[in-house]
C-alpha cells in the first residue's frame, strides 16, 4: 500500500531538498518542510490547528484513500502482526519523518518513557536515530548537527544559559559534527540535539511529538514556554536532559553507527542493517541495493518502504507495482515480495521496521 504525500506544518522554515527528493518539477521553502511516514499520531502545533495534520493516509488496492490509523484498527493482525498487535495493540510503535531544515532548529531533548508517562500520560518516549540522505552548504557553511555535552561544560552554565535563551552559549555547550550522506546517527533520550541548515534526513522515532526546547529563538520566530517546554515548567523540562560531558571521540563511538552487512548476492544486490536491534529496541533500519532483482521472505512484522534512488517494480503475488525515487510504501507482515530494476536502474531501498 501506498502512502501519500504527508506534508506537516512547523513553525520553522525549509523544504527545498525534500521538494527536489520527491520530484517537485520547482522546489522551494516554506513552513511545510517535514513528510511524516507511516503516522497514528497528531502533529503538536498549538498555534497551526488543521484537521488531522500528521495522521498518515494509504492508497487501498482499489485506489481508495485510507486513513492508516483506521485502517490499522480495522485489521491489525493482518497488517502488524500478530505478535505486534498483541503487545503494542494497533500503534505501529514507530514515526518516520523526511525533515529539511534551512535554519538550524533549536537545540531539544526527548523525555524517557517514564518521563513521557508521568507528564505527558504517553507510553512512548522518544528515541530517534537520523539518516542523512542528501546535503548542501548554506551560506558557505557545511551542513552540521549539533549532539551531546561537550567535554568541560557545566550543568550550572547549561542551566543559565536556558534560562536566558543564550543560542551562542547554548550551542557552545554541544559538539558540532559535519554530517554527509551517508551518516547515521542514534540519538538517546535526554541527549540534547539539534539538525543544522542544508540537510535532508530521514528520521526514525518512537512514535510521539514531545520536544523540549532549550532555546526559543527559531529563525526569526521567538516561541513561548509553554511551547518550548510543552507545558511543563522549567524544572520539570531540565528533568528531561541526561547531563554527561563527553570527549568526540566518545560520542562519536556510541551514537555514530556504522552499516553491518546482511546478505549479499552477487549479480543482484546487497541487503544491510543501518540500524540495528542491537544498538535500540526501539527500532531498526536497513538499507536494500538492487542491481537486477531481490526476494523478500515474508516477515513476522510489518515494515514501511522508502524508495531513495531508482525506478522499478514491487511484485506481490499478481500485483505488479512501479516503484520510484520519493514513494513510500506500508508492507504488511507475512507477505513475501519481490523487488526487480527497470532497465538497469539501480534501486535503493530503506525499510523501517517497528520496535521489537
Amino acid at each position: 500500500m501506498k502512502f501519500q504525500e504527508n506534508r506537516v506544518w512547523r513553525v520553522y522554515t525549509g523544504g527545498w531538498l525534500l521538494e527536489q527528493f520527491l520530484g517537485k518539477a520547482h522546489p522551494r521553502e516554506g513552513h511545510f518542510p517535514e513528510y511524516w511516514i507511516g503516522s497514528t499520531i497528531l502533529a503538536r502545533n498549538p498555534n497551526h490547528k488543521q484537521g488531522l495534520e500528521g495522521l498518515s493516509f494509504v492508497i487501498l488496492p482499489n485506489g481508495e484513500r485510507c486513513n492508516l490509523k483506521t485502517l490499522l484498527e480495522q485489521a491489525p493482525t493482518s497488517i502488524l502482526g500478530e505478535a505486534h498487535y498483541r503487545k503494542y495493540g494497533t500503534n505501529p510503535g514507530i514515526l518516520i519523518k523526511l525533515l529539511d531544515a534551512s535554519v538550524r532548529l533549536p537545540i531539544q531533548v526527548h523525555p524517557d518513557k517514564s518521563l513521557a508517562l508521568k507528564y505527558f500520560s504517553w507510553p512512548f518516549g522518544k528515541t530517534e536515530a537520523w539518516l542523512v540522505l542528501t546535503t548542501k552548504d548554506i551560506n558557505g557553511d557545511s551542513p552540521y548537527i549539533l549532539l551531546g555535552f561537550r567535554e568541560g561544560v557545566s550543568w550550572k552554565r547549561f542551566v543559565t544559559a536556558v534560562k536566558e535563551s543564550n543560542s551562542s552559549v547554548l550551542e557552545q555547550c554541544l559538539h558540532r559534527l559535519v554530517v554527509q550522506p551517508g551518516d547515521v546517527y542514534l540519538i538517546k533520550p535526554g541527549i540534547p540535539h539539534a539538525i543544522g541548515p542544508g540537510s535532508l534526513i530521514l528520521e526514525i522515532q518512537e512514535p510521539t511529538d514531545i520536544t523540549i526546547r532549550a532555546e526559543k529563538k527559531i529563525g526569526d520566530i521567538v516561541i513561548s514556554d509553554d511551547i518550548a517546554y510543552q507545558g511543563l515548567s522549567l524544572e520539570q523540562s531540565l528533568e528531561c536532559y541526561h547531563f554527561e560531558p563527553i570527549s568526540i571521540d566518545t560520542l562519536l563511538k556510541r551514537y555514530k553507527l556504522r552499516p553491518k552487512v546482511i546478505k549479499e548476492c552477487p549479480g543482484q544486490g546487497r541487503e544491510q542493517w543501518l540500524i540495528s536491534y542491537s544498538d535500540t529496541p526501539c527500532f531498526a533500519l536497513s538499507s536494500l541495493q538492487v542491481t537486477s532483482y531481490w526476494e523478500v521472505e515474508p516477515q513476522k512484522t510489518f515494515h514501511i518502504m522508502i524508495v531513495l534512488q531508482g525506478k522499478g517494480f514491487l511484485i506481490d503475488k499478481d500485483l505488479i507495482t512501479v516503484i520510484q525515487k520519493g514513494e513510500c510504501f506500508l508492507i504488511p507482515a507475512y507477505v513475501p515480495y519481490r523487488i526487480e530494476t527497470l532497465k538497469n536502474n539501480e534501486l535503493i531501498i530503506v525499510n523501517c521496521w517497528p520496535p521489537l
